[in-house]
């Protein structure tokens, strides 16, 4: 390390630099100046670890010397060295960073023990700085390390301290508990499609599915293995079981977003729950089914059929849901789910274990309703943003009722294409009867037992316009016939078709029909 000595004193920098055993506190070199500029010069040859520093010179003081190596950028231990306790000269050394204040006369031993004391806050600061890059450097390779790891361990390799080292830090399934084992076998790529390389994909498709399993809970650890092939361990880490079902259904979202993403097919092969540390086994018995499927049919295997265990739903409400969908109501399905969020809202009780429990609940229900059927699931979330929506429930309220409503629109039943005209058709007379009324979207889907959104877009497809433009126009088209054959009150018919407020009637009746009310009902007097 090296020390550097400022004062403008030749007598107190000898003294200095020969009143304490320097080399003894761990300075190799030691270096002196009598002035700012002599320090500067000194400073830019090779940055000092610690400086003694008078604060009081001629032209440039310590203070104003110390300012400077901040500025470039220098984290030089500084302890000042005065004979004047002032304390705007303290304030200033504390601002600018300075390790230390000492005021002269000083006995040696004093002092010696002020830099020693620097001296081990540089080093302390070395090691932590290099502890830091050491640690960066290993998170910037973690998965790699642990997908050789993981590699090894299945491939039986004698590399059990690497194993426990791993399991110690987090980063792999711990063998002494239970978790799944899966094989993901990447088969056909679409037409066109140039094959990603595969410790590449293994990355990719890492990175989903720890987006997919870490928010439950669940460590996921995945190796490229051999051709097409990787490996995927699981497990929870707060405790709670994995239900097969559950970790099924995350699969099947896995092998959508592969589809979706990268433009291939996949096919899962798992077995679990199971001691971790049988998974070198049975990893022999999924390549087995891997090889067995020659007809390269995607989906999600069980390594063997395990009796089902039923659900344990943590929001009861949820349960009766399933016969909601399946008995043809999936607008009343949304309705109570919106209505629990905002309840849970209202009395306090949603946190983000209680919003993760309602999505895996309504995710499980969803399921149950559908019967396992993976085509059916896969349909239901078959874009990237429908893959979106289901990663996205459980991080926010807004994100569980925007799954929710595309559960509740999917299950709806369509109205054929025939039959469509009739439907606009009632609407349209619905909202000609009802002008005085505000009219809502929900209303009017209500009115024909219909989902809002599937509404809006069969009106829009048969007018040309949406629902809200089509009310609009017909209020103010119905207040224009007012206004040109009778003498009622302006204000009355604006109230007549709707519009509570005259200034939002005035504004809507100009911006669609291109005059005022007052306009019109001054052209129709001169006519």
């Amino acid at each position: 390390m090296k020390l550097l000595i400022v004062d403008d004193q030749m007598s107190v920098v000898e003294g200095l630099k020969k009143g304490v055993n320097w080399k003894a506190i761990g300075f190799s070199e030691v270096d002196t100046a009598y002035n700012a500029v002599d320090a500067r010069a000194s400073l830019r040859r090779r940055p000092a670890d610690v400086m003694l520093c008078d604060i009081e010179m001629p032209m440039e003081n310590g203070l104003e010397l110390l300012a400077w190596m901040r500025e470039q950028g220098m984290e030089t231990r500084c302890i000042f060295l005065t004979a004047h306790a002032k304390f705007n000269y303290a304030q200033e050394a504390v601002r600018l960073g300075g390790f230390d204040y000492i005021i002269q006369p000083a006995p040696y031993s004093e002092i010696g023990r002020a830099v020693a004391k620097a001296a081990e806050d540089v080093l302390s600061g070395r090691e932590q700085a290099q502890l830091q890059q050491m640690g960066k450097a290993f998170h910037q390779q973690e998965p790699a390390i642990a997908a050789n790891v993981l590699r090894g361990f299945l491939r039986r390799q004698p590399n059990g301290r690497d194993v426990t080292t791993l399991e110690k830090l987090g980063i792999l399934p711990m063998r002494s508990k239970a978790g799944y084992v899966a094989l993901l076998h990447v088969m056909r790529w679409e037409e066109g499609e140039d094959p990603w390389v595969g410790p590449l994909l293994g990355v990719a498709i890492g990175n989903i599915a720890k987006e997919m399993f870490e928010p439950h809970g669940e460590l996921s650890a995945l190796s490229f293995m051999e051709e097409s092939s990787f490996a995927l361990l699981l497990q929870n880490t707060e405790g709670e079981e994995m239900p097969l079902e559950s970790v099924t259904r995350q699969l099947m979202f896995l092998k959508s977003a592969c589809e979706q993403y990268f433009h291939c097919s996949l096919a899962c092969y798992l077995d679990g729950p199971i001691p971790v540390a049988d998974a070198p086994a049975r990893w022999e018995k999924l390549k087995v089914m891997r090889d067995d499927n020659v007809s390269l049919r995607p989906g999600v295997f069980q390594l063997e059929e395990k009796p089902r265990v039923p659900h344990t739903f943590r929001v009861l409400q949820i349960r009766g849901w399933c016969s909601l969908l399946k008995e043809g109501y999936p607008e009343a399905m949304e309705n109570e789910g919106m209505a629990l969020l905002d309840k849970l809202v209202e009395n306090h009780q949603l946190d983000a274990a209680t919003l993760r429990a309602f999505y895996q609940d309504f995710l499980q229900m969803v399921y149950f309703t559908l019967e396992g059927s993976e085509d059916k699931l896969h349909e239901m979330f078959r874009s990237p943003e429908d893959l979106e929506l289901y990663r996205n429930g459980m991080k926010s309220v807004d994100n569980m009722k925007k799954l929710l409503h595309h559960v509740a629109e999917n299950f709806a039943v369509p109205v054929p294409a025939s039959d469509q005209k009739a439907v606009v058709d009632k609407v349209r007379r619905y909202i000609g009867e009802h002008l005085e009324n505000e009219l809502r979207r929900d209303e009017l889907a209500e009115y024909v037992h219909l989902n809002p959104d599937y509404l809006t877009r069969i009106f829009k497809k048969e007018t040309g316009c949406t629902i809200k433009e089509y009310v609009i126009r017909q209020k103010l088209e119905e207040a224009k016939m007012l206004l040109r054959t009778t003498s009622l009150p302006i204000s009355f018919i604006a109230a007549k078709v709707g519009y509570c407020n005259f200034s939002h009637f005035s504004y809507a009746y100009k911006k669609v029909l291109g005059i005022t009310p007052q306009e019109e009902r001054q052209g129709t007097d001169k006519g």
